[in-house]
């Protein structure tokens, strides 16, 4: 007599050696079709590293030696050296430091833009004219400081591709009077940031963006566009049309359109985006190449780029709760998120070890209204290729994606944000974990901040919570206070993060974090000097043995 036994009646041991077989999309489909297989993907500590190492990006070579799991033991070892520097409690090493000395001061420089990308600092100033890059590690010949002369307009940089990209200052004012006819926006340059020569990747030295009056009246407008973002291939520039009819006070004529431009292939289109009544410019954000979000007044909008000349198509729309700060009406947004590494590096070491996928990235959007001001962190997984299921535009409300996906959190202004993969650096007053209820303060500008790194992977807490890792036996593991809406309900998850503290205090006056794979670089403005400071957690010891 023969008696079937169906797949889940299996010994758990037997059903995790199955799944182990499969690639991490398809373990995570089988998580999702029942309790019983999400127990078991939750609880074996062997799955959780397979989807973490391919969620960050850590891929094995062909020629690596491959444990019983199907990965790499260096694979498995650059995975567990990552989890070990960022721990509860570390302390940091600076591992490098540097003074860049500007010819104006500082306060005179301001606005500046600064950043930190694959170990390089960048900044240019809007009253300087100088453009500086320094290298923040061990190759010195990747500083520069350049004159960029008296141009007024935008400036972006891409230290990954060696790609400085300069968008001229529209025209004060353009007179319509054919509105069919094309009308100059502005030129885009790409040059070298090593050297401020044309970009030998670039088809063309320049690209005009062009705009076209589709239906307005003839009159006089101009274009309020948004600085260049570059992701890969594409630089993207969002803008929208004023009409200056009335020169002291021009209205905004209704819509946000972008450019897309593929500067190696030397492309540029215009695309209308949207109908949105506001004109914010600062609320895109790439995804990737393929895909990016413009946050509105009460939506977060998904866009998927068709082809070079298809306008972009609106996929998803997700609908955000109906809080009176957590709105653009009457509030400042400003959004942090992973950088792109996409597109070739121009120059060895500089691609970093992993780039992790969007299953494991956060965006974290700052709501700064007048009162109540807070931070929402959004998992990028709902950005991913596998929420697009649909060719048809699908509206989800706030039930359905926000309280899975968003935690919310108090926030004051004076505490800067930056993020890397699925972890945000978070400048504080206190060296310890704060109470969900705890009144917020202030960093005060004669004192001290000390940085919180908190870690929003989902694969990270049920692993650490199923297995005694030694390697990390101090993971502490804290959870957002509720937010209650008028109905009574609470309206975001509540999901468990890892918050870890560094014990080293940093100068609050003049000071900007900003978190990588490895590193963290904490920066310093005072009169005609940027001190630069990078620094790395004190690392501990990590084995091979993760069953320790």
């Amino acid at each position: 007599m023969t008696t079937t036994v169906g797949f889940l009646s299996l010994p758990t041991e037997l059903i995790c050696h199955i799944l182990i077989l499969l690639n991490p999309r398809d373990i995570s489909r089988c998580a999702l079709t029942c309790n019983i297989l999400w127990l078991v993907v939750r609880n074996s500590v062997y799955i959780q590293y397979k989807l973490e190492i391919y969620a960050q990006g850590l891929t094995s070579t062909g020629t690596a030696t491959m444990n019983s799991t199907g990965v790499s033991k260096k694979t498995l070892c650059s995975l567990k050296k990552l989890a070990s520097l960022w721990r509860s409690d570390f302390h940091a090493s600076t591992t490098f430091e540097t003074v860049v000395t500007t010819v104006v001061t500082w306060e005179r420089m301001l606005p500046a833009i600064q950043d930190v990308k694959c170990g390089l600092w960048w900044s240019h100033s809007l009253d300087e004219y100088k453009f500086y890059i320094q290298g923040c590690g061990t190759n010195p010949t990747l500083s520069r400081t350049w004159s960029i002369g008296d141009v007024e307009g935008f400036f972006t940089f891409d230290p990954l591709q060696d790609l400085m990209v300069v968008c001229s200052e529209p025209d004060d004012v353009v007179t319509v009077t054919d509105a069919k006819q094309d009308y100059h926006v502005c030129w885009v340059e790409f040059r070298l940031g090593s050297s401020q020569c044309p970009h030998p990747s670039a088809a063309c030295t320049s690209l005009e963006c062009k705009h076209t009056f589709d239906s307005d009246a003839p009159g006089y407008y101009r274009a309020i566009l948004s600085p260049p973002v570059i992701c890969g291939d594409h630089v993207f520039i969002i803008h929208h049309i004023e009409d200056t009819g009335d020169r002291r006070h021009p209205k905004p004529v209704s819509g946000m359109f972008i450019q897309v431009i593929d500067w190696r292939k030397g492309y540029v289109n215009r695309h209308f985006l949207c109908q949105l009544d506001f004109c914010e410019l600062d609320l895109f954000y790439p995804v990737d190449e393929q895909k990016f979000v413009i946050i509105g007044p009460e939506s977060i909008y998904l866009y998927t780029l068709q082809g070079l000349d298809e306008p972009p198509q609106c996929r998803i729309i997700y609908h955000l709760p109906k809080i009176l700060h957590l709105s653009l009406y009457d509030s400042e947004i400003i959004v942090h998120g992973h950088p792109s590494l996409h597109g070739k590096a121009a120059h060895p070491g500089l691609m970093p070890s992993y780039v992790p996928s969007l299953e494991s990235q956060i965006m974290v959007v700052e709501f700064l209204p007048k009162v109540g001001k807070a931070i929402l962190v959004i998992d990028m997984a709902i950005f991913s290729d596998t929420a697009l299921r649909s060719d048809m535009l699908v509206e989800i409300p706030w039930s359905d994606w926000g309280p899975q996906y968003a935690c919310y959190f108090p926030h004051h202004e004076s505490y800067d944000i930056s993020v890397f993969g699925s972890k945000m650096a978070y400048a504080l007053p206190q060296d310890h974990i704060r109470d969900p209820g705890q009144i917020l303060e202030g960093l005060s500008s004669e004192g001290y901040f000390y940085v919180q790194i908190w870690d929003f992977n989902k694969r990270v807490i049920p692993r650490s919570e199923s297995v005694n890792d030694p390697d990390s036996p101090d993971l502490r593991i804290c959870k957002p206070g509720q937010m209650i809406d008028s109905f009574g309900e609470d309206i975001f998850s509540n999901r468990a993060y890892i918050a870890m503290v560094c014990r080293t205090p940093f100068p609050t006056a003049g000071s900007i974090i900003f978190l990588e794979q490895y590193r963290l670089t904490v920066t310093r403005a005072r009169h005609r000097e940027i001190s630069i400071q990078v620094i790395s957690p004190i690392q501990t010891d990590v084995g091979l043995d993760i069953t320790e």
